[in-house]
C-alpha cells in the first residue's frame, strides 16, 4: 500500500472518529434525558425502558467501533494496517476503503463468517429433561 492510500484511509478513520464522537454526545444526552423523564403508566414505562435500551445498545455499537478505528490508527502509525491478521497477506485497498477498520483479507473473513455459522447452529446439551420429549412421540 502506497502512503497516498494509507493518507486516504487515516483521513476516512479520523472522519468516521469524528462522526461517532458527535453520535455518542448526542445519544448521551438523550439517555439522560429519558432517565428524568416520569412514566404516566406501565405502558409508558415499557416505552420508556425499550427507548433506553436501544440508544444504550447504539452507544455501545459505537464505542465498540471507536474501539476498531483506535486500534486501526495505532496500526497505521507502527506498522501492520493493511495486513490480514489470518494470512498474513495484504488487504486489499478497495476493501480498507468501503471497511476502514477490517483487519482480514475478504477469503479470510468469509471463511472465518463461515465458521462462526456453522458454530452457532450448535446448540449444546439440553438441560430440558428428556421426559418432556416423551410427550411428543
Amino acid at each position: 500500500m502506497n502512503k497516498k492510500q494509507l493518507k486516504i484511509l487515516r483521513e476516512l478513520l479520523i472522519e468516521r472518529q469524528e462522526e461517532i464522537l458527535t453520535q455518542v454526545g448526542a445519544s448521551t444526552d438523550d439517555i439522560n434525558s429519558l432517565q428524568g423523564g416520569n412514566a404516566a403508566d406501565w405502558v409508558d414505562r415499557v416505552s420508556l425502558d425499550d427507548a433506553m435500551n436501544n440508544l444504550m445498545n447504539k452507544e455501545s455499537d459505537l464505542a465498540r467501533e471507536l474501539e476498531r478505528i483506535f486500534e486501526a490508527l495505532q496500526r497505521i502509525e507502527k506498522t501492520g494496517f493493511g495486513i490480514c491478521e489470518e494470512c498474513n497477506k495484504e488487504v486489499s485497498f478497495e476493501r480498507l476503503e468501503a471497511v476502514p477498520t477490517a483487519r482480514f483479507c475478504i477469503d479470510c473473513k468469509n471463511l472465518i463468517e463461515k465458521r462462526q455459522k456453522r458454530g452457532s447452529n450448535f446448540r449444546g446439551p439440553s438441560s430440558i429433561p428428556s421426559e418432556v420429549f416423551e410427550w411428543f412421540d
